[in-house]
């Protein structure tokens, strides 16, 4: 198991190595570039300045020479200065990390709980209106965009009167208030994480419900709920788990809308304004960061495996 991780957290940083590098050349070849932005704002643009002003930043230099620079900064763990604010791109990073974790890691609870459960409601009730009704909503759930069921969920909120509390303020200095503007948008993130879950598990379910240890187990005396939650459901859990952190990871691309929608000081919100500015070092790290979190979500998801299945555990020994 042991060199089974080593292996993976390998192949993670090569993953991140090509994130990187791609991310890096990618934003340098969007038209317009932060120079261009700060100097139409002040309101005066010459060649001369534009050269200067590139020239400071380190911007008039072969892309390679500067991803060389970039990346020696962030094995040396300086992620560097942000072009636009000056202020450290690390202090940035690490005040938006808290509350994209805080959300992710609700919307995934939320949308476990609500996914899984209906999809062992939906194989309990196999054939039945009740399995229909939950089908339909997960069929709905997944077609609807992030951006839809953030916009209509403030709308919601609206018609009955409900208003977030404004401005942000975190878990350590107002809990009550935190939870309120954290639990709307994750319960958006997480419905379409339940409804991909629903359908998965309602299947996974129904495979294993017809093996030959559930017979077994049957005909040993077995209650219906142990027969379902204590044999069924342990054993369908491994094709769930495997979609869990797949879903995390689209979880974490979906924090950029709703963390714009709900005001959210997170990283997407703060993505979402590094590249209005091309502010290229926040981007990277920002991007980078996202990667970071999901490559260790998927190792974990991995290594979860053999909690659930001790044959994948002796395999990987």
């Amino acid at each position: 198991m042991i060199v089974f991780a080593i292996r993976r957290a390998v192949l993670g940083v090569l993953v991140l190595v090509a994130v990187a590098l791609m991310v890096f050349v990618a934003i340098r070849l969007i038209p317009g570039d932060i120079v261009n932005q700060q100097l139409a704002e002040a309101g005066a643009v010459t060649p001369e300045l534009l050269q200067e002003k590139r020239a400071a930043m380190g911007l008039d230099k072969p892309i390679a020479e500067q991803f060389l620079v970039w990346a020696g900064g962030i094995v040396s763990g300086d992620l560097g200065h942000s072009l636009w604010t000056g202020r450290p791109v690390s202090a940035q990073i690490g005040a938006a990390l808290l509350p994209t974790l805080q959300l992710s890691i609700m919307a995934i609870a939320l949308g476990a709980l609500f996914g899984i459960g209906a999809g062992v409601l939906a194989a309990l009730w196999r054939g039945t209106a009740g399995d229909m009704v939950l089908r339909m909503l997960s069929t709905v759930f997944l077609a609807i965009p992030q951006l839809w069921l953030g916009l209509l969920t403030l709308t919601g909120l609206a018609l009955i009167g409900y208003y977030i509390p404004l401005p942000y303020r975190s878990f350590a200095t107002d809990p009550w208030a935190n939870f309120q503007q954290v639990i709307f948008p994750a319960l958006a993130l997480s419905l379409g994480v339940a409804a991909a879950l629903s359908r998965l598990t309602r299947s996974a379910m129904l495979e294993v419900t017809g093996a030959d240890f559930i017979r077994a187990a049957r005909a040993r005396g077995v209650s219906s709920s142990g027969l379902y939650l204590g044999h069924a459901l342990k054993n369908a859990l491994i094709p769930v788990i495997t979609l869990l952190g797949t879903q995390f990871g689209n979880l974490l691309s979906g924090t950029v809308i709703i963390e714009r929608i709900f005001n959210v000081p997170g990283l997407g919100n703060l993505l979402f304004e590094a590249v209005a500015y091309r502010d290229y070092t926040v981007i990277q790290a920002a991007v980078l960061t996202y990667g970071l979190i999901t490559i260790i979500v998927n190792l974990m998801v991995d290594l979860s495996y053999g909690l659930v299945d001790p044959r994948i555990r002796e395999a990987r020994s």
